[in-house]
C-alpha cells in the first residue's frame, strides 16, 4: 500500500507541474512561478585511482537552455584540473593517478547559467592505494583469540606482512592475507593493541586494526567458553564447548550456585542442569493441576534428559534471565522404570543421560534460534494450540504409562537469552582455528546481535534465514540435505549419504584411509537468495585419538549421519536429510544466530537466521 500512495502522489504532483509548464509561454525567459532544477547523472560514484566518471546534467524550464558551469572540490584537484570534457551539459571527473590512504570524497557540482543559485551537486568515491584490516571479534578477552583479514587495493599483490604493537600477547598462524592474534592468559587491565598489515610491494601502503583486550569474564555480554574434555575423571567429552553460569532463587543474590561445564548448544533452547550439581540449591518446582511438571529433553541419537521444571534466575557474564523456568535432570525417586515409556513418552529405549558419567557434562545451556523448547516457527507443540501436546512435559509423580499434558508457554523451560532484559536477540560463537588436534580451544558466547560495539554483524557476513524448521540446505558430493543446522552442541561434522567409511571401533565417526583434504559444501537458505561455499576436512578418527590422546579439540572430526535417500512422503522429509554442522564448523569463525521473532537492528532478514 505505501509504494501505491507514493505512486499516486508523484503523478499527482506531475500532473500539477505540467499545468504550470504549459501556462508559461514561451518568450525566452524563464516562466513566472516555474523554478529552474538540475539532476545529475554520474556514470560511476565509486572509482578507483586513475579512473574517471562522465558527468550529465539535464536542467529543467530553463527556458533560455543556457546549461550549467561546472567545479569540483576533490583532493588533487587545484583550480578544477581535474575536469575534462567540459560542456554546457557534461563533464568528465578524472581521479589521481595514484595515492596513498583512504578513500576520499570527490564532489562534483552543476550551476544553473541562467540563475546561478540554482546547485545540484554529485559525490565520488575514490579509492587509492591502500590496506584494510578486520578483527573478529574487536574485543576478547584473556587467552582469547582474533581472527585478522587484509585486504589489499590497487597494488600488484595482495600479500601484506604483520607486526603487533604494544608487544602484548602473540599473532601466529600468519600467511599473506590472515593472521590470529592471541591475548595473554593473565590480563589485569583492559588493553588495546593495534596490529598493522603493510603491503609487500609497497612498504608505505599499510592498514592497522585495534582489538580491546580485557580480563577475563569481564565484558558485561560476554561469556568465556571452553574445550577442555569436560568435567569427568578419566573421560575426555571431544569437542565440547562448556560455559558457567550461576542460578538463584528468584529474586535471591545469596541463594545461588555456579555451575561450570554446561554444554554450549545451539540445537536446542533452554538451561538444562544435573540436580547433583546444585549443591544443595533448593528451587521451587512448577506445578500442573497441583503436580509437579516434568520435563522430557529428547535428542537426535535417543539419548534423553528426564528432570522436574523449575523456576530459576540465570546469571551468564553480566546478563540476567530473570524467573525462567529451567530444566532440573534427575532419575525420578522410584528410579528409571517411574519415566514415561513408548512413542508417547520420554524412554524410546535410548540412553539415560539424566547423570554426570552419560551426559559428559553438567548441564546444557540450549540457546538456539527459539525462544521455548517447545516452539518452532511461531507454533507451540505444547501448550494445546494444536491438539494433542507433544511427549515434553508430563504432570508428576508418574509411571511408564503416563500422558504429556499442556504446558503454557510462561511453565516452559526458556531460552535464557531470550529473557534477558537486553542482548536477548541471539548469540554469537567466535574460536580460533583449530588445526587436527588441540589440547585444548579457548573461545568466547556474546549475548545479542548489533546490540554493542562487540557482537555486530559485519557487512561482509553471509545471512542465512532459516525456514520453519530451522534449516538450510547443505549439498555435498551431489547430495543435497534439506533440513541441515548448526548445532555447537554436535562434536564433528556429521554428514548423511556418503562413501567415506566409518571406523570399526567408532562407529560414530569416520576412518578414511587418508586426510579428505580440500573437502567443500554449498550452503543455502531454503527461503532466500543466501549462499555459499565452506571448506573443511574430515581426518581418521582412529589417528586422530590414537595420535592425540589428551586432546580434546579436532578440527577434521566428522562421522555418517544416516545412510537412507532423502525423499519427501506426504509433504514430510523422510530419510537422511540432515548434514550437521558441529563445532568444527565453528573453529576459526564466528557465528551468529538470530533467535525467531526477535529484531535485529541493520538487519532485513526475518529471524530466525544465522550468519558468519
Amino acid at each position: 500500500m505505501k509504494t501505491l500512495t507514493r505512486g499516486f502522489l508523484a503523478l499527482a504532483i506531475l500532473a500539477a507541474f505540467g499545468l504550470l509548464t504549459g501556462c508559461g509561454g514561451s518568450n525566452g525567459t524563464t516562466p513566472v512561478g516555474v523554478p529552474i532544477s538540475i539532476s545529475l547523472s554520474p556514470s560511476s560514484t565509486n572509482i578507483n585511482q586513475g579512473q574517471t566518471s562522465t558527468i550529465t546534467a539535464a536542467v529543467a524550464n530553463d527556458a533560455t537552455n543556457a546549461g550549467v558551469t561546472w567545479s569540483a572540490s576533490a583532493q588533487g584537484c587545484p583550480s578544477n584540473s581535474c575536469l575534462t570534457n567540459v560542456t554546457p551539459t557534461s563533464v568528465t571527473y578524472n581521479a589521481p593517478a595514484s595515492f596513498i590512504g583512504p578513500p576520499f570524497t570527490a564532489s562534483i557540482t552543476a550551476t544553473s547559467k541562467a540563475d546561478t543559485s540554482v546547485t545540484s551537486a554529485v559525490q565520488i568515491t575514490v579509492t587509492g592505494e591502500g590496506v584494510s584490516v578486520t578483527a573478529n571479534p574487536s574485543t576478547i578477552t584473556a587467552g582469547q583469540a582474533s581472527n585478522l583479514s587484509a585486504t589489499v587495493t590497487n597494488l600488484s599483490s595482495p600479500n601484506v606482512t604483520w607486526s603487533l604493537s604494544p608487544n602484548f600477547g602473540t599473532l601466529g598462524s600468519e600467511t599473506g592475507t590472515t593472521a590470529v592474534y592471541t591475548a595473554p592468559t593473565t590480563v589485569t587491565t583492559s588493553t588495546k593493541v593495534t596490529i598493522t598489515a603493510t603491503s609487500t610491494v609497497n612498504k608505505s601502503v599499510s592498514g592497522p586494526a585495534t582489538i580491546t583486550v580485557n580480563p577475563a569474564g569481564t565484558g558485561s555480554n560476554v561469556a568465556d567458553i571452553i574445550v577442555d574434555g569436560g568435567p569427568v575423571a578419566g573421560q575426555i567429552y571431544v569437542n565440547g564447548a562448556f560455559a558457567t553460569v550461576t542460578i538463584c532463587q528468584p529474586g535471591s543474590s545469596t541463594n545461588c550456585v555456579t555451575v561450570d561445564h554446561l554444554l554450549v548448544d545451539t540445537g536446542s533452547y533452554g538451561l538444562r542442569v544435573l540436580q547433583t550439581e546444585l549443591n544443595g540449591l533448593t528451587l521451587t518446582p512448577i506445578t500442573s493441576s497441583g503436580l509437579t511438571l516434568n520435563d522430557c529433553a529428547q535428542f537426535v541419537d535417543g539419548s534423553f534428559l528426564w528432570g522436574e521444571v523449575a523456576s530459576a534466575d540465570v546469571h551468564i557474564a553480566g546478563e540476567t534471565a530473570s524467573n525462567i523456568p529451567i530444566h532440573v535432570v534427575a532419575d525420578p525417586s522410584g528410579g528409571i522404570g517411574n519415566i514415561p515409556a513408548g512413542t508417547n513418552g520420554c524412554n524410546n529405549g535410548g540412553t539415560d543421560e539424566d547423570n554426570q558419567t552419560a551426559l559428559g557434562a553438567n548441564g546444557i545451556l540450549g540457546v538456539g534460534p527459539e525462544p521455548l523448547d517447545c516452539e518452532l516457527a511461531g507454533v507451540n507443540y505444547c501448550d494445546g494450540s494444536q491438539g494433542s501436546p507433544a511427549p515434553v512435559y508430563f504432570a508428576c509423580p508418574c509411571t511408564s504409562t503416563s500422558q504429556p499434558v499442556v504446558a503454557p508457554d510462561a511453565d516452559q523451560v526458556t531460552n535464557p537469552v531470550h529473557a534477558f532484559t537486553t542482548d536477548n536477540n541471539g548469540v554469537v560463537i567466535n574460536f580460533p582455528a583449530v588445526g587436527a588436534a588441540a589440547a585444548t580451544a579457548s573461545g568466547t558466547l556474546t549475548f545479542g546481535i548489533n546490540t554493542q560495539s562487540d557482537n555486530t554483524v559485519p557487512s561482509t557476513a553471509t545471512v542465512y534465514q532459516m525456514d520453519p524448521n530451522d534449516s538450510f540446505s547443505t549439498t555435498y558430493s551431489g547430495v543435497t540435505s534439506p533440513l541441515s543446522f548448526l548445532d555447537s552442541g554436535s562434536n564433528g561434522y556429521f554428514i548423511p549419504n556418503t562413501a567415506i567409511p566409518a571406523c570399526t571401533d567408532y562407529t560414530s565417526f569416520f576412518c578414511p584411509s587418508s586426510n579428505l583434504t580440500n573437502q567443500s559444501a554449498t550452503t543455502a537458505s531454503n527461503v532466500s537468495s543466501a549462499t555459499g561455499i565452506v571448506s573443511f576436512e574430515i581426518d581418521n578418527t582412529d589417528k586422530l585419538f590414537n595420535g592425540n590422546p589428551s586432546d580434546a579439540a579436532f578440527g577434521t572430526l566428522g562421522g555418517p549421519n544416516g545412510s537412507t535417500t532423502c525423499t519427501i512422503v506426504n509433504g514430510q522429509y523422510q530419510g537422511s536429510c540432515s548434514f550437521d554442522w558441529g563445532l568444527p564448523f565453528f573453529y576459526g569463525r564466528t557465528v551468529f544466530t538470530a533467535i525467531d521473532g526477535a529484531t535485529v537492528s541493520n538487519q532485513s532478514t526475518p529471524t530466525p537466521w544465522w550468519a558468519y
